[in-house]
């Protein structure tokens, strides 16, 4: 999992098969300012990936 702020990697994570079939995700970092762009790109263990983006407000 990798979040990204502005195109500039702000998160990154590995994790294994003890993780919930559906996690919840909360992260903090500086310099996010109202209109910036947030997106969050995952794989997961059977191969599928996806990515989510979202606008902070």
């Amino acid at each position: 999992m990798v979040a990204t702020h502005n195109g500039k990697e702000v998160l990154k994570a590995q994790w294994s098969g003890a993780v919930s079939q559906n996690p919840f995700l909360s992260f903090k970092f500086r310099g996010g300012a109202k209109g910036d762009k947030v997106v969050i790109k995952w794989t997961d263990n059977k191969g599928e990936s996806r990515t989510d983006e979202a606008t902070i407000a």
